[in-house]
């Protein structure tokens, strides 16, 4: 009798540790598919998009990234920035229906905080000062236990160089340069 009740208090919080209804989903980083059992990811069109304000950024830029339904909503939800090698930068949030994660970095990853359908979800991502490639913002939508999305990304951010402006030299103008040159041309004709 014990051994049977032992069984089915395991199975009970393992079912409750894999459901993942409060987004806490670090287990699923890598991959970025949340464990439904034998559900696997919908290859229909999403009906969901990732959007970002800008197409091109800078060391260091902050970029408002869009997570929107187009007609049904979601439920569940895990957003990265991610560059050929994996999760980059760090996010804030913009509300209390997300929450961040660390996968690797804290604040690297956005997940849900409840079940309750979203139509719209917003934060901020900040670029790391040491970056010099492109991203894609890509995430995983949740619209039912056996109805998801997985990998669905938003149009590649291009790297544009560092934030940084270099002035020219004091009295560097062209046009003092070509009259001094000018100027002196007819002297070096002479030598």
């Amino acid at each position: 009798m014990n051994k049977q009740f032992l069984i089915v208090v395991f199975w009970l919080n393992l079912h409750a540790v894999t459901a993942y209804s409060n987004g806490t989903v670090t287990l699923a980083c890598t991959s970025m598919t949340p464990n439904h059992g034998n559900n696997t990811a919908s290859m229909l069109e999403p009906p969901y998009r990732i959007t970002t304000d800008v197409s091109n950024y800078t060391e260091g830029q902050v970029i408002r990234v869009t997570l929107q339904a187009n007609e049904t909503g979601f439920k569940g939800f895990l957003l990265q920035a991610r560059d050929e090698t994996g999760p980059v930068g760090t996010f804030t949030i913009m509300g209390s229906d997300a929450q961040l994660l660390n996968c690797g970095t804290a604040g690297s990853v956005v997940s849900h905080t409840s079940n309750v359908t979203k139509s719209n979800i917003v934060a901020l991502w900040k670029a790391p000062n040491n970056s010099n490639t492109d991203i894609r913002f890509r995430a995983t939508f949740v619209q039912s236990f056996s109805l998801f999305w997985v990998g669905v990304q938003s149009d590649p951010v291009r790297f544009v160089g560092t934030n940084t402006t270099v002035a020219p030299p004091p009295n560097s103008s062209p046009s003092v340069s070509l009259t001094i040159y000018l100027l002196l041309l007819p002297l070096l004709a002479i030598i």
